[in-house]
């Protein structure tokens, strides 16, 4: 019986042990790293975005007209890719000409069937999104 309680009391307090040593290296809260991310989303974002006549012509080279629906999914897009790029960063990554790419290219995969009805929509939006690197790794710094 004396073993089995000393057994007992050193599991218990093993156990807290252990609880206390995860709280105290535990990552940041999920509330604190979605604030981290969206701020460095907006800096990108502040980085990237351009006049609204930028954007319409953009959005006319991908999808051959700009109506609200064309020019909210290009956005949405870009959007996206920021997003995406402020995770990789949040997380401690680097990111560099190629990752940066790749983030592109996926997220466009993502939307492909949005650009269905354009000819080589979806290639134009990638083109378009990787010209945006030097001004991504300038918000990046």
């Amino acid at each position: 019986m004396a073993k089995s309680g000393k057994f007992f009391i050193a599991t218990m307090v093993g156990a807290v042990a252990g609880a206390i040593g995860g709280l105290l290296l535990a990552p940041q809260s999920g509330k604190k790293t979605r604030e981290d991310i969206k701020k460095v989303a907006l800096k990108l974002s502040k980085e990237i975005n351009g006049t609204i006549k930028d954007t319409k012509e953009k959005v006319e080279e991908v999808f051959g007209k700009a109506t609200e629906e064309t020019i909210a999914k290009y956005k949405e897009v870009k959007s996206t890719v920021v997003n995406k790029v402020a995770e990789v960063k949040n997380a401690g990554k680097e990111i560099d000409k190629e990752k940066y790419a790749k983030i592109v290219e996926n997220v466009v995969s993502e939307f492909k069937d949005d650009f269905t009805g354009t000819k080589d929509g979806a290639m134009k939006m990638v083109s378009l999104l990787k010209r945006d690197w030097l001004k991504i790794k300038k918000a990046l710094v």
